[in-house]
């Protein structure tokens, strides 16, 4: 049934799930009777339900770790996908994609601090445009998703090459990366993600900012050979400007953690409006400054050469895997050499599992509001008892292993830039929409610099952020063949899917928003007892409700392999003592019948898995043609609307016989209610 998009959040919890208490000892982190000027330095415990999916507070310090951890760690491989197609220039190219990363993040930011919902660019889009262009979106994400999982356990077992050697091939490397994928799927589903401290995430993340500076800092010492750089370089000749374009599509691997921070909108709660803006300008200064430095570095170490093919890097050969470890293998002294290598397989495969498991909460995330919102059906969405959907993180396991055994790092990160770059395009075109469409709208934080057009004011940096990553996207359709197949086949085939499920299955406009509750996604103990609904209609505007609070019990009730569950809706027509009750109705009771039955048809067909059928049932009364009703079709269930009670009848309150009612139960619900063979579900009546 469709639920008009809310204006303002749910005050429950998060993705429209119930709120969950915290667990025993979930505070603040500061002990009772400490005041809390002395507890300062006590990093607080995150305050968590039962997984990644329920409402918590989370501080600036987890939105920095999560966030830098999924940016960050692909400094460990994309300088070598990027320095095999712009050579000299990658340094280059990092600060300009460091920039464009900048660019998006600022759309992000005003999309997240509108809306304060998971989705990101599919997010923004279902308020900008409509559900088709969400759902494109959406589905671009899950790809990415998936791929980073995949390029990170790719990248552990050729970090941990200095431990042994038979980790950089054959069954070995494949077996790491099963590793790190199961690993990442197992915490997930298991929801170890949301119990943990903040400490060791942090320490995490600042050992990984220390080595990429150290690294940073003794390359500017030991290899600071600034024309090496410039050696082979001649513009748009060597590299092309083909492969300029690349690189820089490529280079989207920087905004590998946009969406997972983007995800973390509805879990903080940011006590000023600077700390949102201080965010951002550290961000904006720090992630390409970082990037460059790092690639700079890296070229002086490991430069371009002349080889049998033309030139190259070995950064972009035989170090294309793990770029940071080969830098760190080409410092001299070599005893300089080796504590660097020692700091980088003890730090990198740490920080590559944790970004391979923080996007696998992502992808959890992601799938939950696809469900929610019916662009993929509730199975695949489905939630287990760690409110984790499981079947969601098995199917992505099972797909990254799948693109990890190739070990083919520039597939993967073509594909990346495939899915990045149509999503991050959307995502600038949907704020900008909204500025257009809705220039009232409350937003906490704005992007600068507008421009006037026709009265409405839009951001340059959305405007020109939308037209790079156009352009990018059609460098990768244009250039990265395999990117472009695989890439393109994974949109048709979601595109395809999400139409025959919407028309033929949901049977819903594919534009058009169809949500449903948390609840539905979760099978509790007693789903079995709700495969067989009645569902009693009196042609009233309660009706859809009515059909539709039952349509949510079936829906939720459906296993794979089991019947398929029903919703048997009647109009029980009262038929006097003084005519059969096999006699035809008259033509004003039949049509009013059959209109209400097939709006409420209309209305239970918009859930997944169930069968609707409808039927006239002739009565001598409604309540006891109600209750043979669910005697003869067995119903488990009876759904209805507790219709308002006769103000003659009401009981000795109003003058009458017998007890009072209470002010929801009318007399045939009062007799539904006595003698009906199984349980039986109220809707509130209207008011008045």
């Amino acid at each position: 049934m469709t639920t008009p998009e809310p204006a303002q959040p749910p005050p429950s919890g998060g993705d429209g799930a119930p709120p969950t208490e915290p667990p025993p000892g979930a505070g603040d982190g500061a002990p009772e009777g400490v005041p809390p000027a002395a507890a300062r330095w006590r990093l607080p415990r995150l305050r968590m339900g039962p997984g990644p999916l329920t409402k918590r507070f989370l501080g600036v310090p987890w939105l920095f770790a999560v966030a830098y951890a999924a940016v960050g760690f692909s400094l460990y491989f994309s300088i070598g996908v990027v320095a095999d197609l712009g050579l000299g220039l990658t340094p280059v190219i990092f600060l300009a994609a460091g920039l464009l990363f900048v660019l998006a993040t600022l759309t992000y930011v005003e999309g997240g601090a509108m809306f304060i919902e998971r989705g990101g660019s599919a997010s923004f889009a279902r308020h900008a445009f409509n559900e088709l262009v969400s759902f494109i979106a959406g589905w671009a994400i899950l790809i990415d998703y998936i791929i980073v999982i995949a390029l990170a356990a790719v990248s552990v077992a050729h970090y941990l090459g200095p431990i042994w050697g038979g980790f950089n091939h054959g069954w070995a490397e494949i077996a790491v990366a099963g590793l790190v994928i199961a690993f990442a799927a197992a915490v997930n589903i298991a929801g170890f993600t949301g119990h943990v401290r903040q400490r060791p995430l942090i320490v995490l993340a600042l050992a990984d900012i220390l080595l990429q500076v150290a690294v940073i800092a003794v390359g500017a010492i030991v290899a600071m050979h600034p024309d090496v750089l410039t050696a082979h370089l001649d513009l748009f000749t060597t590299p092309s400007a083909r492969k300029i374009l690349e690189a820089l599509a490529v280079a989207t691997l920087a905004f590998a953690g946009i969406e997972a921070a983007s995800d973390l909108a509805p879990d903080l709660e940011w006590r000023r409006p600077e700390d949102l803006r201080r965010v951002v300008s550290a961000s904006a200064v720090a992630l390409p400054v970082i990037y460059a430095g790092m690639a700079a570095i890296a070229l002086m170490a490991v430069p371009v050469v002349e080889g049998p093919n033309g030139l190259h890097t070995a950064l972009g050969q035989r170090f294309i895997e793990e770029p940071v470890l080969g830098v760190v293998k080409s410092y001299d002294p070599s005893w300089l050499s080796t504590v660097l290598q020692v700091a980088v397989v003890a730090i990198a495969p740490a920080v590559l599992a944790w970004a391979a498991s923080t996007s696998m909460l992502g992808l959890s995330r992601h799938v939950y509001v696809l469900a929610t919102n019916r662009q993929v059906p509730s199975w695949f969405g489905k939630l287990g008892q760690r409110s984790t959907p499981y079947i969601a993180i098995g199917a992505a396991a099972v797909i990254a292993f799948a693109l990890a055994v190739p070990t083919d790092v520039r597939l993967l990160a073509g594909l990346y830039a495939f899915g990045a770059t149509l999503a991050i395009a959307i995502a600038h075109l949907s704020v900008l929409r909204l500025r257009w469409t809705q220039p009232d709208r409350v937003r906490p934080y704005r992007v600068p610099f507008d421009v006037a057009i026709r009265g409405r004011r839009l951001p340059l940096p959305a405007i020109a952020g939308a037209v790079l990553m156009i352009l990018l996207w059609i460098v990768v359709i244009l250039f990265r063949a395999k990117a472009r197949w695989v890439g393109g086949g994974w949109m048709l085939f979601g595109l395809a899917f999400y139409v025959v499920y919407r028309r033929f299955v949901e049977r819903t406009p594919l534009t058009k928003r169809v949500s449903v509750p948390a609840e539905a996604l979760r099978k509790e103990v007693h789903e079995a007892e709700y495969g067989n609904i009645l569902v009693p209609i009196f042609g009233t505007k309660l009706d859809d409700d009515i059909v539709g609070t039952a349509g949510r019990l079936a829906d939720a009730a459906d296993e794979p392999g089991e019947e398929q569950p029903r919703l048997d809706v009647i109009y029980v027509m009262e038929v006097p003592l003084t005519v059969p009750l096999d006699a035809p109705p008259s033509k004003e009771h039949r049509e009013a019948a059959e209109t209400a039955l097939r709006r409420a048809k209309e209305v239970g067909e918009e859930y997944e898995t169930v069968e609707v059928d409808t039927d006239v049932v002739p009565a001598r009364s409604i309540g006891a043609g109600i209750v043979e009703e669910a005697r003869r079709r067995n119903a488990e269930l009876i759904v209805m609307g507790g219709e308002p009670p006769s103000r003659v009848r009401g009981g000795a309150v109003l003058g009458g016989v017998g007890g009072s009612r209470p002010r929801e139960i009318g007399e045939v619900t009062e007799y539904v209610l006595k003698k009906a063979p199984c349980r039986v579900l109220l809707t509130a009546p209207p008011e008045g």
